[in-house]
């Protein structure tokens, strides 16, 4: 079975490294549970906004945390059944940094897919693991033998129709639960 694995928001703890920079350069001190949508701002300005600039940095990169649950979890998924790819949305002058930080937390993960956001339907999986509600309804909409699981935080449901597909769609909070829900697809549903 080929799983595509998003960055951040899965692998990477994308949102809390950005709220330190944020509290760092603006004084503004927010948590994850503050950002309550994907297109969330402060005094103006929005998070994504602020992401691009700091993925400029390779610096920053480097130094985003890993996702709690992720390394183990990758290492119980990565067996001869599951075909692991990154899948990420990052700007393409982001990655050889996202490079060296995938080889330092997951060597294992040597397939690299760029797909922009909204476009992830294209990438050649049975399986995607992403924390955005609109990649996984653009996903799994393509095709009806795909499966999504939404890494759920509380910026993931963006009022899609992905309650439309529940039958292919997996709501998991924490990595355990994606392990558990890997499991539960059978390879003759994504065949």
């Amino acid at each position: 079975m080929k799983i595509g694995v998003d960055i951040d928001g899965v692998l990477a703890d994308q949102v809390a490294a950005v709220l330190r920079e944020i509290e760092k350069d603006y004084g503004r001190k927010y948590r994850k549970s503050d950002i309550n949508r994907a297109h969330w701002s402060f005094d103006g300005i929005e998070i994504w906004t602020e992401i691009s600039r700091l993925l400029s940095d390779p610096e920053y990169v480097l130094r985003v945390p890993v996702l709690e649950g992720a390394k183990k979890a990758v290492k119980q998924l990565s067996t001869p059944e599951h075909e692991l790819m990154v899948v990420t949305a990052r700007r393409p002058h982001t990655e050889e940094a996202t490079r060296r930080w995938l080889k330092e937390h997951f060597p294992c993960l040597t397939r690299y897919h760029h797909a922009r956001t909204g476009t992830k339907h294209n990438i050649p999986c049975d399986v995607l693991i992403d924390d955005l509600d609109l990649n996984i309804v653009e996903f799994v909409k393509s095709d009806p033998k795909r499966q999504g699981i939404l890494f759920l935080h509380p910026w993931s449901l963006n009022d899609t129709d992905i309650h439309d597909y529940s039958d292919q769609v997996f709501f998991c909070p924490e990595w355990r639960s994606v392990v558990e829900s890997i499991a539960a697809i059978s390879p003759e549903k994504t065949a």
